[in-house]
């Protein structure tokens, strides 16, 4: 019994160090702005696809604050994941910071532990309790923007990392 767990653990260690070999030269950006309504709508048109990858993020910068969002799933084969985050006042130039970390990662290591790394010196996340990781673009990133519906305009960017 202890060999099939190791073997079905190596396996699947294989397999998500393989997909994050090729997720470093596939990394995407994916930004929309407007009425909340009309970002939500965007967002949910997104290929269910991304949210299959192991770790993405969303930012989001309301009228009066903003949030941010990693998901992540431990292995490319987890049914469940992790979700950190913070708010702040403003996400000035943070959009541009995590694009310069992967640009001048060229493809060499796991972009999404570049990523959280940039982030994890300068932010404390908090994580919450692992659950059910979402199946569909509408069903991750829905309930943050719905946070906004108050808001007039909103900006949310969407990064798709390994």
């Amino acid at each position: 019994m202890t060999t099939d767990t190791m073997g079905t653990t190596e396996t699947a260690t294989q397999a998500t160090a393989k997909a994050c070999v090729a997720a470093a030269w596939d990394c995407q950006t994916h930004s929309f702005l407007g009425s909340p309504e009309t970002v939500a709508a965007n967002l949910a048109e997104l290929p269910d696809e991304l949210v299959g990858r192991r770790v993405y993020m969303l930012m989001i910068q309301g009228d009066s604050r903003a949030e941010a969002r990693i998901f992540e799933r431990f292995s490319i084969e987890d049914t469940e994941g992790t979700v950190a985050g913070w708010d702040e006042q403003d996400m000035g130039g943070l959009v541009t910071q995590l694009t310069e970390v992967l640009v001048s990662n060229r493809g060499v290591h796991c972009p999404g532990e570049q990523v959280k790394a940039a982030l994890s010196g300068e932010r404390e996340l908090s994580i919450g309790a692992p659950a059910a990781a979402p199946s569909t673009a509408a069903e991750a990133f829905g309930p943050v923007l719905a946070e906004f519906k108050g808001d007039k305009f909103v900006q949310a960017t969407v990064m798709v990392l390994c």
